[in-house]
């Protein structure tokens, strides 16, 4: 097939990733600016997948109507100000998002614990030091205790974790004679408690990513804030996805186009007709057609695998262009999936109730029905997601990262293992309709996760339990994502990667925002806050109207 040639046309701005950070940034400039003509701007949104959101998924199970599965985020919190200032802006129903409920169930070591038994020494079985066994240390979570054993080492006195500057202990923060950016969290905290200590809060979190990978000076203030007593969770109501989605319509209402299928393959510095620099881009179609278009300004909504991805040539991404590189490489993926199984009744519903103590001091039976259990077996996280009234069926949902995909290894690749086939019957005759069942799980895969969720919740030996009907996977691992999420690497001077990467290379006229250079990776906060900042420094529009000071 001949290629499509656009040369004649030149963009005003072209936007490669049709993800959260490049839908926003597309919309606020066709929006928020204008030419020296005074018309909008023409911007452009080329996606190479097949749908916009990016690493946000959400999916109807089938015989669970009312519900969307997030099979990539799912939630954000009462401290990331953007997302809900943009949430609110578009009126998005919000709802709750549960996750340490007391009745909710802790399995590790093989012993079946229930969460609010983890404030007790007594209960859990880890050999925790004499002054790491006080039920307020085991309330407030070993992250915070070793914060605080740490930052009175840097500041040679006692220091309120919700008063610190991190910024400035970033920048001047020795422990050991170096400085904290040079020194992995995971070493440092392990200085600061016992081994056990450590093995217990790595266990009780359900991740195996979050205390690993950066330095101390990002990950410490990432664990603390993301994860912290205070913080409270939210979801939409009609599923994450309907932020990019909403995002997406506010463009194309406003006369932005959206490319699907057109993959960017390389791109380079050219002299436009008025003699400024602009950029060349090179697409590839779904179809295989390629496509050639000028734009007056790049911007690469992606992360570090999709940078990685493209033809590292030209004027940015060439060899020889070492810091730009470097910049690329400050973030490290982090591999994860999720797995959704869909049963014909809540069975985690049928477990004994637990008495669970109010603040008044009185306690009341509970059963599980939502919220987070974890475990040390590699399923790691388990989310009561959802149940239909009507029909009894429920959805469970397992999210996993880090070393134990180490165990999934063999099973989770879906396209050399045997895939899940959903049970009509089981499902109320609803047949799985996509987009749920794109996203097919492998058989393997399906049947471990379900004989490690039932060994947890102590009920592997009841008869009753049925199969799972249905299921749907998604491994963000795979191209072009390369992980859930992105973590800065130790060494690194995030503020100052925060910073350059927005124009890596000046004065050529492309710039990168996203999720993985942001200091709230792995959130949806994350990608906004790149692209306000490089809409800011770089475009000159003001904050957004929505966000308050």
């Amino acid at each position: 097939m001949a290629a499509t040639d656009r040369t004649d046309q030149i963009i005003d701005v072209a936007v490669a990733g049709g993800g959260v950070s490049g839908l926003y940034s597309a919309w606020r400039l066709l929006t928020e600016s204008k030419g020296d003509d005074g018309a909008p701007p023409k911007v452009v949104v080329f996606e190479g997948g097949s749908r916009v959101g990016g690493r946000l998924l959400s999916v109807v199970p089938p015989g669970v109507p009312g519900t969307r599965v997030e099979l990539g985020g799912m939630r954000f919190t009462s401290s990331h100000k953007r997302v809900a200032a943009l949430v609110d802006h578009f009126d998005l129903a919000r709802d709750d998002f549960p996750v340490a409920e007391p009745q909710n169930v802790a399995y590790v070591r093989g012993k079946m614990l229930r969460r609010q038994d983890l404030v007790d020494a007594s209960a859990i079985p880890y050999n925790l030091a004499i002054d790491e066994r006080g039920a307020g240390t085991l309330s407030d979570g070993f992250m915070a205790l070793a914060a605080r054993r740490i930052l009175r080492t840097v500041f040679g006195k006692e220091a309120s974790l919700s008063e610190v500057d991190w910024d400035k202990v970033s920048a001047t923060g020795v422990y050991l004679g170096k400085p904290l950016s040079g020194l992995p969290m995971q070493f440092v905290i392990q200085r600061s408690i016992s081994e056990e200590a450590f093995r217990f809060a790595e266990d009780t979190s359900g991740y195996d990513s979050i205390m690993h990978t950066w330095s101390a000076a990002d990950g410490l203030p990432w664990n603390l804030a993301d994860f912290g007593q205070q913080v409270s969770f939210f979801h939409l109501h009609e599923g994450f996805e309907a932020l990019p989605l909403t995002i997406a319509e506010r463009f194309k209402q406003a006369g932005g186009p959206i490319h699907l299928q057109q993959r960017l393959k390389s791109f380079d510095q050219i002299a436009l007709p008025d003699g400024s620099i602009g950029v060349k881009l090179h697409f590839v179609g779904g179809d295989g057609v390629p496509q050639t278009v000028r734009a007056r300004k790049l911007i690469l909504a992606m992360p570090r695998r999709s940078l990685e991805l493209l033809d590292q040539a030209g004027a940015v991404l060439g060899p020889e262009n070492r810091r730009v590189h470097e910049l690329i490489r400050s973030v490290k993926p982090i591999p994860l999936f999720k797995l959704a199984l869909c049963y014909s009744f809540a069975w985690w519903e049928t477990l004994d109730p637990v008495p669970v103590k109010a603040a008044n001091g009185t306690t009341t039976p509970a059963i599980i029905t939502r919220g987070q259990s974890v475990t040390d077996l590699p399923v790691r996280q388990c989310y009561y997601w959802a149940k239909d009234e009507q029909s009894q069926n429920a959805v469970a949902l397992i999210y996993d990262d880090g070393t134990d995909l180490n165990f999934w290894a063999g099973l989770r690749e879906r396209h050399s293992n045997e895939a899940f086939e959903p049970d009509a019957v089981g499902s109320g005759g609803d047949v799985p309709l996509p987009p749920w069942n794109e996203h097919k799980a492998p058989r393997l895969m399906v049947e471990e996760a379900h004989r490690q969720l039932l060994l947890m919740h102590g009920v592997h030996d009841r008869p009753d339990i049925p199969d799972p009907y249905a299921a749907a996977y998604r491994d963000w691992g795979e191209d072009p994502f390369g992980g859930g999420a992105n973590f800065w690497r130790v060494n690194v001077k995030s503020n100052d990667v925060f910073r350059d990467i927005l124009q890596p290379k000046p004065p050529v006229p492309v710039y990168i925002c996203g999720e993985a250079y942001s200091h709230d990776q792995g959130w949806v906060e994350g990608p906004l806050a790149t692209a306000d900042a490089m809409l800011e420094r770089h475009f000159g529009l003001a904050p957004p109207a929505w966000l308050k000071p």
